[in-house]
């Protein structure tokens, strides 16, 4: 079998470029990324409560107050210079404020909110102890508490039915 010069210089690219995505494959030995969610794919998360009130789909008049917080100019609100590529707009209701959220941001492997699965949204996991990027939201201080989180959990459940 006779070879031209630009069939061998395929089979070279197709050698080379090969050998790079075999390379670039996962073979470090660091836990995997969604370990770092709190609840997602976590079998000792807790079941879903709320012993607060303002946190449902009904009433939510106390996880709007806490997003506020979140959508200020230079955080996550939509006036002035946000600090990611997302806002969250609170002109509406919280619940169209958080389904617009139902997408990838900032690099993430996780949605901002996964409405396949609420325990696997990043967002749920920046306002925890454990976060995705190492950061717990709000970086200004006033975390929320285990209750709020809960709730804020709960709540994103409820979005989903």
């Amino acid at each position: 079998m006779s070879y031209s010069v630009v069939n061998l210089a395929r089979i070279i690219l197709l050698v080379s470029f090969g050998s790079v995505l075999v390379a670039c494959g996962e073979a470090g030995t660091s836990e995997p990324y969604s370990l770092s969610l709190v609840y997602c794919d976590n079998p000792e998360a807790s079941a879903l409560s709320c012993s607060l009130s303002g946190y449902s789909v009904a009433n939510d008049s106390a996880l709007r107050a806490k997003l506020e917080g979140c959508a200020t100019a230079g955080c996550h609100g939509a006036s002035g210079l946000p600090a990611t590529s997302w806002t969250i707009d609170l002109s509406g209701s919280v619940g169209a404020a958080l389904s617009a959220l139902r997408v990838r941001a900032d690099g993430s492997n996780y949605f901002l909110v996964d409405d396949a699965d609420p325990d696997c949204s990043q967002l749920l996991s920046e306002v925890s102890e454990r976060t995705i990027g190492g950061v717990r939201m709000p970086v200004v201080g006033g975390f929320w508490s285990a209750d709020e989180i809960d709730c804020f959990r709960s709540y994103l459940h409820e979005m989903r039915n």
